[in-house]
């Protein structure tokens, strides 16, 4: 990779990185070509070397959390053996101090549906589907495993793992992360896996 394309992309990452700040600090609608350019240090043209618009920038900014989801899910294949242990992993990745510094992704989300643009939105829609589908598929492993009750709606219960991040990173965010998210995430999920057991 050249120099030039290597710069490109570390610049495109900062662009991105101070956007996602942005919105956790004042909302999807602030978002402006101006205050990225004050929170990186660079002039308002040099934003504009990189992106067309705030569409584009934001663009990015969806790709990078489905990258960080995936990584999620990828780790947990380090630090789990069965498929519920992966799924439990996978959720408390995303509750972590880590991902409170960075912003947190589920919140990032909300915000920029927020905005009411249609082609963002689309993206949106289409990255939560492909994510909801990995959980599915690791319930699916589950019941191929015995571990998971053969008659639940896969699909169904993957979505309800999606709305039990999202509602709890919500309400942490509301409450400026002033509680420990994975203790008020333990009773629900312990709640989900006995749903989801097979016994």
């Amino acid at each position: 990779m050249s120099y030039n394309r290597r710069s490109t992309q570390v610049r495109q990452k900062q662009i991105a990185d101070a956007a996602r700040k942005l919105i956790i600090k004042y909302g999807s609608e602030h978002v402006t070509a101006k205050k990225i350019a004050e929170e990186i240090g660079i002039s308002e043209g040099a934003i504009y070397r990189h992106f067309k618009s705030k569409r584009d920038i934001l663009s990015l900014l969806i790709d990078n959390i489905e990258e960080k989801l995936n990584e999620d899910i990828e780790k947990s294949k380090l630090t789990a053996r069965t498929p519920l242990e992966r799924l439990d992993a996978i959720l408390k990745s995303h509750l972590s101090t880590v991902e409170k510094r960075r912003g947190v992704s589920f919140q990032v989300i909300a915000e920029i549906v927020s905005l009411g643009d249609k082609r963002l939105n689309t993206k949106v829609s289409e990255t939560i589907n492909r994510y909801i589908l990995r959980l599915r598929d690791l319930l699916a492993e589950g019941v191929a495993t015995g571990e998971v009750r053969a008659d639940i709606d896969l699909e169904a219960a993957a979505t309800l793992l999606f709305g039990m991040v999202q509602a709890l990173v919500n309400i942490w965010a509301l409450a400026n992360y002033s509680f420990e998210a994975e203790e008020r995430y333990q009773p629900i999920w312990n709640i989900f896996r006995q749903s989801v057991i097979k016994t």
